[in-house]
């Protein structure tokens, strides 16, 4: 900070004297104005916004522990959103900085032009911020999730300025675009060029092992993202990059069924000290893997443990999911359903985990041809994901056709049920209704009065409401009465979380 403060001075001091600099010359006293007013202003000020962005990601995108972790925060959809303004700011600042600071008039010829002059006279921009300009400006169109034109900006870059300082850098981030972009054949070439240069830098390869590992991952070659993990590990000296590291290392060897192997991965984690949610979720995969190696019973007693544990209250959504695979592999499928509906009515305020448990609940309905609970269920999820959960076109289509399906049941159902009403007794009829909406009335009085009493969370509150088709409006006239469907599964979900 001195340092840069005495700089700054300097600026101030020396700034009078090269006012007339224009970039039309090349003098040493232009290429230094532009130099120094480059750096120590535009440039700064666009770094500064791009810290500010990678923090605000840092700090706001929650871990989503139901699937592998992507190594970058940043290519979470959600992070354009949060940048926007940092990102937009850099563009700004970098595009000001190219028109106004950038030098290719070339320098006045000398009488003696020796191998040093006419290798400095024989470059195509004579001031070093413009490719670092360039690089930063690709990386804004990056976090905006704008890869086409992030490629577009390091490719120019590598093409104008091949032996600039930036071109290693603008190389790993092209990979990184191309990865984004699914261009794995293109991203596989930026690969094979680096790890082919004797001139890249050692300071960047956690930066090209980190990319690698991402291309990998996301081509679903866990074995080869492994190795590309354990190169960043070696060379990460910060606490939070390595305990994320090392957590997807061990979902890896989760993932390719090396479970003796991931249990001694998430031990590593914990023995890392993560902050509390990586930690408790870490030690739950561990007894999940552990389980796999024939340690189920042992296992079970641990999480039954952790259920009680007050710390753990936000976390039992997880805890009975846990459970549920440990009955489900054990082969008691019964529980494992009664597991993964407590899961679903305890998942308040984790919309991954909440999805998770009811699309696993959902298809095992389905396997039984329970397709009412099914239809609930995948309904249930289906409020919570978007078009970037995996599998989400099949699961969309599967949802549809099993809404069709049970709406025609009820349909069926609510007739017969009519035509029932419809030979009762006018006293007999008046009652069975009159009891209804009592019985409804007073359901919905005690969802009112715990969700104010703070007893139940607003968002279960409102997702239950929608799930039941009560904030949906009457479709089709389908009042709550006449849908079995609907009363049984709030009487189910009531009773599982209030008793």
């Amino acid at each position: 900070m001195k340092r840069y403060l005495l700089n700054i001075i300097g600026i101030i001091i020396v700034l009078p004297f090269f006012q007339g600099c224009s970039t039309e010359k090349n003098t040493f006293a232009s290429r230094a104005y532009h130099k120094v007013t480059s750096k120590y202003n535009i440039h700064f000020n666009a770094s500064e916004s791009l810290k500010s962005g990678i923090e605000k990601i840092d700090d706001r995108i929650e871990n989503d522990y139901t699937k592998i972790l992507p190594v970058f925060k940043e290519s979470d959809p959600s992070a354009p959103g949060m940048v926007k303004s940092d990102m937009d700011n850099i563009i700004l600042k970098t595009s000001k900085l190219i028109e106004i600071h950038s030098i290719t008039e070339k320098p006045k010829r000398r009488k003696r032009r020796t191998r040093k002059y006419l290798e400095f006279a024989s470059k195509e921009e004579f001031n070093p911020w413009i490719d670092n300009s360039y690089l930063l400006m690709g990386k804004a169109y990056f976090f905006q999730h704008n890869f086409s034109t992030a490629v577009n900006n390091f490719s120019y870059l590598l093409r104008k300025y091949p032996d600039g300082d930036a071109r290693h850098e603008s190389q790993v981030w092209l990979l990184r675009s191309y990865s984004e972009l699914g261009r794995f054949d293109e991203a596989a070439e930026v690969i094979k060029s680096l790890q082919g240069d004797t001139e890249f830098p050692g300071s960047l390869e956690r930066s090209l092992s980190m990319a690698t590992a991402d291309y990998y991952i996301k081509q679903k070659e866990y074995t080869e993202a492994i190795k590309f993990i354990d190169i960043a590990l070696k060379k990460t000296i910060w606490k939070k990059q390595k305990t994320r590291l090392q957590y997807i290392k061990a979902q890896l060897f989760e993932e390719l069924g090396l479970f003796d192997q991931a249990g001694k991965e998430y031990a590593a984690v914990l023995k890392l000290n993560p902050e509390y949610k990586m930690a408790f979720n870490a030690r739950v995969n561990a007894f999940g893997v552990l389980s796999g190696a024939g340690d189920g019973e042992k296992i079970k007693k641990e999480l039954q443990k952790m259920l009680k544990d007050k710390k753990n209250q936000e976390f039992r959504d997880q805890i009975f999911y846990a459970l549920g695979n440990i009955h489900f592999a054990g082969g008691n499928r019964d529980q494992a359903i009664e597991d993964y509906r407590q899961s679903v009515a305890y998942s308040v305020n984790n919309q991954f985990q909440r999805a998770l448990s009811a699309i696993t609940l959902a298809d095992l309905y389905f396997e039984d041809f329970n397709y009412k609970q099914a239809q609930a269920y995948y309904d249930s999820a289906m409020v919570l994901i978007d078009d970037n959960y995996p599998d989400y076109a099949a699961l969309k289509e599967k949802y549809r056709s099993l809404t069709n399906l049970v709406e025609n049941l009820l349909t069926v159902e609510r007739e017969d049920s009519l035509q029932r009403i419809a030979k009762m007794p006018e006293i007999e009829r008046e009652s069975l209704i009159a009891n209804l909406m009592k019985e409804e009335q007073e359901r919905q009085r005690n969802l009112e009065n715990l969700a104010i009493q703070g007893q139940i969370g607003q968002g279960y509150y409102r997702s239950n409401r929608y799930r039941m088709g009560m904030g949906r409006g009457l479709q089709e006239g389908g009042w709550y009465f006449y849908n079995p469907q609907t009363v049984s599964y709030g009487q189910v979900t009531f009773r599982q979380r209030w008793g």
